[in-house]
Formats: C-alpha cells, structure tokens, sequence
C-alpha cells in the first residue's frame, strides 16, 4: 500500500525588509590633510596686521595657490601652484588607495559614514 504525502509547512520568521540607502557625503581625511598646508598659509596672511592683512590677504594667497595668479601683484607663478595642488593631488591619490584596498569601508562602518581615508 502506497503511502499519502504530507505536505509540511515551513516556519517562516518575519525578516526584516532590506533596506538601501543612498550614500551620503563622507569627509576625506586625505584631502583635508592636502588642504592643509594652504589653509595655513591663508591663515598667516589673515594675521598679519594693518592693511596689508586680513581677509582680502587671506583670499589673495588662497587664489595665488589655487590658480598661480598673483592678483595684487599681476604675475603667474607655477610655483605657488605647485605648492597649492600637489598636496591636493595627493591626498586624492591616498584616498583612491584607500578606498581600492578597502580601507575606507572598513572605516565607514566603524564611525557611520562621517569618515574616509
């Protein structure tokens, strides 16, 4: 004699809905650090006193780094430049290495997002 099938039931556990989200802004500490050294030198001409300080100072040498265009005196300098973006550069580099090697979401989930190398 054949025996009847028995269907069994499965326990079946509410689960949560996976959720995604998008990713929101993280800050790079590879390029704050690049910005660093011109953040800096803009903060030594906002110091300096008289006329020839503050804030109009402190945005000259900004622009000077940044573009090599000197506006109080009217000359280029490819140094200055240099100086400005080569740090920048790095640090982006550093970031991309970073993020390849899967450092930075390692260290996303350990501070909930706010930072990367």
């Amino acid at each position: 004699m054949a025996r009847r099938a028995i269907a069994r039931s499965r326990i079946v556990y509410a689960a949560r809905p996976r959720t995604h989200r998008k990713a929101g802004p993280s800050i790079s500490l590879a390029m704050l650090a690049g910005f660093a050294p011109t953040a800096a030198f803009a903060y030594e001409g906002f110091k300096i006193g008289g006329d020839q300080g503050g804030i109009t100072e402190a945005a000259h040498r900004v622009t000077m780094r940044l573009t090599g265009y000197e506006w109080k005196g009217g000359g280029f300098h490819s140094s200055e430049l240099t100086k400005g973006w080569l740090p920048l550069i790095l640090g982006a580099m550093c970031h991309m290495g970073a993020q390849k090697l899967g450092i930075n979401r390692h260290l996303r989930k350990a501070t909930m997002g706010f930072i990367s190398i």
